[in-house]
């Protein structure tokens, strides 16, 4: 059984009545068998609140169904219902798995999620996959929980959520549908993108945090008046915080989702990222306790390609909800190959994918692009892939010339595509080929993240 069809289940046959992301929480997570606990930890709602939420449902399902229910007997009792019900379909014998942790509170007449029937599409109008997709792309692939965490995160008072991930992962996917969602819920959203700034804003802190106050109330349709909040004697951060408070916060009457991608490029200015980021997580930590900064919810966006250490108790890279995107699993990889209309592609093709590139969504995309338009084979593509002139040539040598610059990283790396059970290497180091994208870590050792970085950097790593 699918939860979305559950989720929807309960909302329309059960309760007659929309669910909330928390509720949501508690009963997907239930269904997957999770404790108050794991949920706590994975939602970032505490495990107090989350009972409470589930003691007021469970009650509410056993007047719905006329039997009492818990959380120890939902599982049975629902799938008892529901097996009675044609509104639900038996799933299929296939190598798609029978249980998806997704749940999306985005209409279901939008947003397209993995089906556990797998029926081959018309394809899409297809253009070669070099950006993030729109909110209703047909080729957005949901990898539960992640979208599941994200949604309830940015509806949480005070939330704060970080996507990490390695380049072309899908995180600026995420983030558009986070936008799509936080507008329908009538939320207000701000999106900067530190790619865009003109260098001369990272001259000093001061100049930083004036273009980032006068940036946010553009965004926000609020006429800035920098000049009436920021005085030299308090000093630039704590104008820019009484700015937030009383000039952009007080006028606003709904919640503000606040993104902030490609937030590692600020790392390369740390007399910048020393004052800016401790800044944001004393705002986060402020709505622990004020109604007014609860109204803001941050969303910061990274994929750590550079390991710069920051101070534990200031840095607001351990705090809130975290998602990190996985690669695409085999069966994420059979769906996709569906949308695609490539009705050949089999479960044994999508784990030969996994096998070679690790699942990575944008070289799946690639690949899927080439056979769906080119007179290509599988077989054609498999034999090209790792080499300088095939269709992953312009990723690989991208990845080549960041190892180029850092010699004890491509050593690291050098060792670990010729070595067939893996390697013991420090932490930074595989911290580093991590976040990458490169490797993956396999117990206590360190191997390629798929065989088309082990055949190519074998290759073109000589030492």
């Amino acid at each position: 059984m699918d939860p979305d069809e559950v989720l929807l289940a309960i909302e329309d046959r059960f309760l007659k009545r929309k669910l909330s992301p928390a509720e949501r929480i508690v009963l997907g997570q239930t269904w997957n068998k999770q404790t108050y606990d794991q949920m706590a930890r994975h939602s970032g709602y505490g495990d107090a609140h989350l009972k409470d939420i589930g003691y007021k449902l469970w009650r509410e399902i056993s007047k719905a169904l006329g039997q009492r229910v818990t959380k120890k007997s939902f599982l049975f009792v629902l799938k008892e219902h529901l097996q009675s019900s044609t509104r639900l379909p038996k799933l299929p014998s296939t190598g798609v798995p029978k249980l998806s942790n997704a749940v999306d509170p985005l209409p279901r007449s939008v947003i397209t999620t993995a089906s556990t029937t797998r029926s081959i599409q018309t394809p899409p109008q297809l253009q070669y996959p070099s950006g993030p997709l729109s909110p209703l792309s047909p080729l957005y692939i949901n990898r539960p929980p992640n979208e599941e965490l994200a949604y309830a995160e940015i509806q949480r008072p005070g939330g704060f959520l970080r996507i990490k991930a390695p380049q072309k992962m899908g995180k600026t996917s995420l983030v558009f549908r986070l936008i799509h969602l936080a507008e329908q819920q009538g939320y207000q959203a701000v999106y900067l993108d530190l790619k865009t700034i003109d260098r001369t804003v990272f001259t000093s802190v001061d100049t930083f945090l004036k273009w980032f106050c006068l940036r946010v109330s553009n965004a926000l349709k609020i006429s800035p008046q920098l000049d009436e909040y920021w005085d030299p004697l308090m000093g630039y951060k704590v104008s820019s915080e009484i700015y937030f408070q009383e000039h952009l916060l007080a006028q606003c009457q709904t919640p503000i989702v606040f993104i902030i991608s490609a937030a590692e490029d600020l790392l390369q200015h740390p007399h910048i990222a020393q004052d800016f980021f401790p800044l944001l997580r004393s705002w986060y930590e402020k709505a622990r306790w004020s109604a007014l900064w609860q109204n803001l919810r941050m969303v910061i966006v990274y994929a750590t390609e550079v390991y710069v250490p920051l101070k534990i108790h200031q840095s607001p890279f351990n705090i809130g909800q975290e998602i990190k995107f996985p690669g695409f699993t085999a069966a994420q990889i059979y769906e996709l190959a569906a949308r695609y209309g490539l009705d050949h592609i089999d479960s044994t093709c999508a784990q030969t994918l996994v096998d070679l590139v690790g699942g990575h969504p944008h070289l799946v995309n690639v690949f899927f692009y080439y056979l769906a338009t080119q007179a290509m084979t599988v077989d054609d593509l498999i034999k090209t892939v790792a080499t300088p002139s095939g269709i992953y040539r312009t990723h690989l040598r991208h990845y080549l010339m960041l190892l180029k610059q850092d010699p004890e990283l491509a050593i690291a790396l050098k060792q670990i595509v010729s070595t067939p059970e893996g390697v013991e290497l420090d932490a930074v180091t595989m911290y580093r080929l991590e976040s990458l994208g490169l490797i993956r870590i396999k117990g206590d050792r360190a191997v390629p993240n798929g065989e088309v970085y082990r055949s190519y950097f074998h290759q073109q790593l000589s030492f």
